[in-house]
């Protein structure tokens, strides 16, 4: 039988947005804006679950859970509110923070409910799992939104742990495991004191004993459910480091899930990116510097490479200092706040006209990085608006893209004939439409020449910041398999590893263990450690790091006899 909600909220976009979503799984749903409207509701009408999406005082939605209990005892009422709401009332938190987050069960039960199906047991669907995902990155994002120092950042996070998972070709189903990790990472912030999570300073030790505790918090929030991926050991370990010297359990180097080294680096990334009270964001390339500089020792090394790949095809719309502004024109509201909401989460700024007319008189007074806007019932106009953009000298370059409601292959043609850049179907899958419109912006960015930020070609550094007997306990502890190249100079040589064991080294016409000895030597210079690279050569036999202690012997002897020398010559 098909299930009734009633979504209830004060703030009209996120009320708006969720019915919209839950619409679009199949779902009857009515919306109210308050307690009296939605008691109204539950009189008239029958309802099965009640959402309540809480921006306000939480106080607000304790009232409603009574009211609803008293007037359908049988409904079930799920809580949706910010932390600082949460926290701001004490009286409120003897429910439990438990009771104002919704728990994966919780959604599975919603989405299942489009098929009459109440079966609480047994594997998620793939249809199902994306919903679920879905679902959760949305009502993430709505909880964000009232917060400008995070609003949008889990959403990033999640899309760039996705991509750096696709980039290592690893398995589907871990991709959900670390998506879904990387949306709900955070959830043990929701009992730590507002003022802590605004400091300024720096924070004291039992502030900053509280903060650490968010990632043992939000596990046992999660833990009595029977997730089918291992998300908590993701979440409880992001915040272990390489070297082992982080929290809660010390773990290192592959000791930590890879899911957690893959959501520390996101994790990182995305907070240096992000304003805090404290300071203000970074730029990618710094945020990229600053990876790259604890890699081997906070992050994982492989996983930083990997990740700078990402970021490299993705700077057009990282960069904190460019958000790019897209400029929407387009009558149907429905879709427009959808595609607003997305847009948001990937970090753009996003105009929304209903006119070609109005569109045009904004972007004489702010040129966007990109236009959206409606092929027209009268097709004609929508050709007569794209040839007077090109005719503009200051709009002419600005990348241009028609929203059609369905596919047409004779308009698709005409269209891209005109120069348009690309031709969006509206009934599309939004994440289509989303990538599509980052692929333009990343296009632009390349066609203009506006990314000047030097391509990285792995993990880079300077000997004298980072000694080679500590690169090759680095990739040995990670059991890496990897390239390791040095240069001082006009000398150049290079080591392989798999596995993390050392196969084959050369420098000049030295090869095998005599390459190694000579590059310990070097003390200044550059190196650069590119992972994955193999090769069928094999000089080195033994142990590794018994070969560089075994170096570091040869050269400490050498130094001796020669300081011997020197003294017998005086």
């Amino acid at each position: 039988m098909r299930k009734s909600y009633l979504v209830v909220s004060e703030n009209a976009e996120a009320r708006d947005t969720l019915a919209i979503l839950l619409r679009s799984q199949g779902l009857t749903v009515t919306v109210a804006s308050g307690v009296a409207d939605a008691l109204r509701v539950l009189r008239s009408t029958p309802v099965d679950t009640v959402l309540v999406v809480a921006h306000g005082p939480a106080v607000t939605a304790e009232k409603l859970r009574t009211h609803v209990q008293a007037e359908r005892p049988d409904a079930r009422v799920l809580m949706l509110t910010r932390s600082t709401s949460i926290r701001s009332q004490k009286r409120i938190l003897r429910f439990g923070i438990g009771d104002y987050l919704l728990s994966e069960r919780e959604l599975i039960g919603i989405l299942s409910a489009s098929h009459g199906d109440d079966q609480d047991e047994g594997p998620v669907p793939d249809k199902g799992v994306r919903s679920l995902v879905e679902v959760i990155d949305v009502l993430v994002g709505l909880l964000e939104l009232g917060d400008r120092h995070f609003i949008g950042s889990s959403h990033r996070a999640a899309q760039l742990a996705r991509n750096v998972v696709e980039q290592m070709g690893l398995a589907e189903d871990i991709a959900v495991e670390i998506t879904l990790a990387t949306l709900l990472r955070d959830v043990g912030k929701y009992g730590i004191d507002d003022a802590v999570l605004k400091e300024r300073g720096r924070l004291s030790d039992d502030q900053a004993r509280k903060m650490r505790d968010h990632v043992t918090g939000g596990v046992r929030l999660l833990e009595h459910i029977e997730f089918p991926w291992k998300l908590l050991a993701v979440i409880r370990h992001h915040h272990e480091r390489y070297d082992g010297l982080g929290y809660p359990d010390g773990l290192r180097g592959p000791e930590i899930p890879l899911g957690a080294r893959i959501l520390a680096v996101v994790d990182a990334f995305v907070a240096m990116l992000s304003e805090r009270p404290h300071r203000p964001p970074l730029s990618s390339e710094q945020a990229l510097s600053e990876l790259e500089k604890g890699a081997g020792f906070q992050f994982d090394p492989e996983v930083v490479e990997v990740f700078m790949r990402v970021v490299q095809e993705t700077r057009a719309v990282l960069h904190p200092d460019t958000r790019p502004r897209i400029l929407v024109a387009d009558r149907d509201t429905e879709f427009v706040r959808l595609l607003q909401m997305r847009l948001h989460n990937e970090g753009m700024e996003v105009d929304v006209e209903t006119n070609i007319q109005d569109a045009l008189l904004r972007m004489i007074d702010a040129p966007p990085h990109l236009i959206l806007a409606e092929v027209d019932a009268d097709e004609a106009r929508s050709f007569e608006f794209l040839q007077m953009l090109r005719e503009d000298d200051s709009l002419g370059r600005v990348p241009f893209a028609f929203l059609v409601p369905r596919f047409d292959l004779n308009l698709n043609v005409r269209v891209l004939r005109q120069g348009v850049d690309d031709c969006l179907v509206k009934s599309d899958d939004l994440e289509m439409i989303v990538a599509r419109i980052k692929n333009i912006l990343i296009r632009e960015t390349r066609r203009g020449g506006k990314d000047d930020s030097p391509r990285r070609r792995g993990i880079t550094g300077q000997l004298e910041n980072l000694s080679l007997p500590d690169i090759i306990q680095i990739i040995n502890m990670g059991l890496k398999t990897a390239c390791l190249s040095l240069s001082k100079d006009s000398d150049a040589g290079r080591i392989w590893f798999d596995s993390g064991t050392a196969v084959h080294a050369e420098v000049g016409d030295r090869t095998g263990a005599e390459a190694i000895y000579e590059m310990l030597r070097w003390k200044q210079g550059e190196f650069v450690i590119a992972h994955g690279q193999k090769t069928d050569a094999q000089t080195i036999e033994g142990d590794t790091m018994f070969l560089v202690m075994e170096g570091l012997r040869l050269i400490d002897e050498g130094a001796a006899t020669a300081a011997t020398a020197a003294t017998a010559a005086d």
